[in-house]
């Protein structure tokens, strides 16, 4: 027994690490608030990402959709993206965003922590990619009001 504990708690370890890793490897910020200074100082869509560690979809979004060259280069010029854990992470971010299914992203305004947007489930990154351009455009209709 005491061995099953001890591979259930290293096993639990590993997925957390693999949200570190992710968001080292694409350069995304790990912390909610971080994330929104970030976003409020140079005034660009906060990109939230919520996922989960054994979530095959959200596996598939990262490494499929995420890690894409084209979908990193769009996110570095135009948001400051964060990823986080829809469970483990739960009383680190706005209950607004806790969301019924995932992987789901936020396109949120900075100034007033309101979703713009989001795209709930796995999408190729074509069509992510028009999603994050839609955001962009109506966070910059909204910040010139």
């Amino acid at each position: 027994m005491k061995i099953l504990l001890i591979l259930f708690t290293l096993f639990s370890l590993s997925f957390s690490a693999q949200i570190d890793e992710f968001a080292r490897e694409v350069s995304y910020e790990r912390n909610y608030d971080k994330a929104l200074k970030m976003a409020k100082e140079q005034n660009k869509v906060l990109m939230f990402v919520l996922v989960g560690d054994y979530c095959p979809w959200c596996k598939k979004f990262e490494r499929k959709t995420l890690k894409s060259d084209e979908v990193r280069a769009e996110v570095k010029k135009n948001f400051i993206a964060l990823v986080m854990d829809k469970y483990k992470e739960k009383e680190k971010y706005p209950k607004i965003f806790y969301g019924a299914l995932i992987p789901v992203v936020y396109f949120i305004d900075p100034h007033t922590q309101k979703s713009i947007m989001e795209t709930v489930a796995y999408m190729k990154k074509e069509e992510f990619l028009e999603n994050a351009e839609d955001a962009n455009g109506l966070f910059s209709k909204e910040s010139k009001k």
